[in-house]
């Protein structure tokens, strides 16, 4: 995201599309870093035709592709507000700028698809990933829930024999600002503790709000200290409080879609329609804030994973729970082998799942299965005194799988 810059926003340079329109990257890179409303009056001009190759190119690199979808989004709703204000004041620019909106929605589409593409390729890379797609060491992972006790046994064994101190198990974070938290608390995130964000966390939940208000207000007078991790929590329960504050006022389709305006601005005193229109600006402002709140999180949350994988003994107690994955397949070979034969029917080739066929929700509603029907049956209820003669066990034939 753009920086604020210590200029104030009366003596900060702000673009308008003709501006832009003769302009090449090197020039426009450090107006887009200096102003969020720049960088949405550079989004609108790419989306309507009127952005150089060069500057387009820098648009949609590195430097600036990551927030391109909240630009689009803030110019989204800004022009939907300003379409709704003229046509209700007869303003002859309407249909113009009806076109413009289109035109943005478009681009918006587009940004978003290349986001998720970018996302989907970052997930690919990752280690979930790789465990997600593989046959055998998902069939390994469910082992271990099937023999949850035999699998502990098994990896205090391989820790005491590679002589490594086995890590405290702790609970899984509730959501990605417990992750934040946790991962600034132990370190993994470099977050000073300023006596700005000193005031910040001793603030009233009301005056935070009032805060983080005047925040969304002002695109490019931005309090950089609610980007804290402490504070991130704190920052999204008041921006999700104003949206639903100010969604009856906006006459909005919910507090996180602004959604067509169907309050009958004519029907109402002219200041109490500006008073819509405005509330409707504020809403978009806020959603613009939430993505952005959203992004940072999943930042910080990326971050946090980078390093502690990072750590020097964290290949070490991946190799010890590896191993003692593998011990309890070789103990269970029947099991393991039908866990394999249950995932097969969603294999792109041997030993590769397609996750795309096996979604999340699918694949947790086969691991269920999987594992109840690898829990050992119940014993039946004694309907007499009399001791019954024992039956020969039956064992269950497994379909065979090549390990």
């Amino acid at each position: 995201m753009p920086q604020p810059s210590r200029t104030s926003s009366s003596e900060r340079r702000s673009l308008r599309l003709n501006d832009i329109a003769h302009m090449g990257a090197a020039q426009l890179q450090p107006l887009l870093q200096d102003s969020f409303r720049n960088l949405v009056t550079a989004a609108i001009a790419d989306a309507t035709g009127h952005l150089p190759r060069s500057s387009r190119k820098l648009l949609h690199g590195p430097h600036f592709r990551d927030n391109l979808v909240d630009a689009l989004r803030w110019a989204e709703g800004e022009m939907q507000v300003a379409c709704e204000r003229m046509t209700w004041t007869g303003d002859p620019r309407a249909g113009r700028t009806g076109r413009q909106l289109q035109q943005i929605r478009t681009a918006l589409a587009q940004a978003r698809a290349e986001e998720a593409d970018r996302r989907r390729t970052e997930h690919r890379a990752s280690a979930g990933h790789q465990v997600d797609t593989d046959s055998a060491a998902t069939a390994r992972r469910w082992l271990r829930s099937a023999y949850p006790d035999r699998f502990e046994q098994l990896l205090a064994q391989e820790y005491a024999s590679a002589q490594l101190e086995p890590r405290t198990e702790r609970p899984g974070p509730a959501d990605v600002f417990d992750a934040v938290e946790k991962g600034a608390s132990e370190g993994y995130l470099f977050s000073t503790m300023t006596p700005a964000i000193r005031d910040l966390l001793a603030k009233s939940p009301l005056a935070f709000r009032n805060t983080v208000a005047a925040d969304a207000r002002e695109q490019d007078e931005r309090n950089v200290a609610l980007r804290h991790p402490l504070l991130l929590r704190r920052w999204r329960t008041a921006l999700d409080e104003l949206a639903e504050m100010t969604t009856p006022l906006a006459g909005a389709t919910s507090p996180t879609l602004l959604g067509p305006l169907t309050t009958d601005l004519d029907a109402m005193p002219r200041q109490a329609a500006f008073a819509v229109l405005n509330a409707r600006r504020f809403l978009v402002a806020v959603h613009q804030r939430t993505a952005e709140n959203t992004r940072v999180a999943r930042q910080y949350a990326q971050t946090i994973t980078r390093r502690e994988q990072d750590e020097p003994d964290h290949a070490a107690h991946r190799r010890v729970f590896g191993q003692a994955l593998n011990r309890l397949a070789d103990e269970q070979p029947a099991s393991y082998d039908y866990i394999r034969h249950r995932l097969r029917p969603f294999e792109t080739s041997p030993g590769q799942l397609d996750t795309s066929v096996l979604n999340a929700d699918q694949r947790g509603a086969l691991k269920r299965h999987v594992l109840a029907e690898l829990a050992p049956a119940p014993a039946p209820p004694h309907l007499s005194t009399t001791p019954a003669l024992p039956r020969p066990a039956t064992p269950t034939v497994r379909p065979a799988a090549a390990r």
